[in-house]
């Protein structure tokens, strides 16, 4: 195991894009959850739930907790499996935020994290667009 992580470019600017990450409304869009199951106490410490709804219409419930939270550059919390992701922003001077998502995986695991890493972050890109 090692850390591995993912870095992109989001065409928002950081404050907005932590918004997209860190309020309900916002976070079942990109989760993406149904609508107004989304509880999440962003704080070190603090813990998320949402419901999904399979494509068989199937309610899964999932929760989570935040391990550390800097806003607005820095976000630890578990995902969906247990797993652990460091999130963070960073502010170039062009009004864009470059997001890296960082994992304690084995090799054989990286193609898979970077494709569910694309997926999420065209969810949050759709969202930001809607937010603006």
């Amino acid at each position: 195991m090692s850390e591995f992580t993912v870095t992109r470019t989001l065409q928002a600017p950081r404050e907005r894009v932590w918004r997209v990450l860190t309020q309900a409304d916002h976070f079942e869009g990109w989760l993406p959850a149904k609508a107004g199951t989304a509880v999440l106490d962003v704080r070190s410490g603090g813990s998320w739930q949402a419901t999904v709804v399979s494509s068989a219409g199937e309610e899964i419930p999932l929760t989570g907790r935040y391990d550390e939270v800097s806003e607005p550059d820095r976000l630890v919390m578990t995902v969906p499996g247990g797993a652990v992701t460091a999130i963070t922003l960073a502010a170039p001077s062009d009004g864009t935020t470059e997001i890296g998502y960082a994992f304690d995986v084995g090799e054989d695991m990286h193609a898979a994290v970077e494709a569910s890493v694309d997926e999420v972050l065209a969810r949050v890109s759709t969202v930001l667009a809607a937010a603006e």
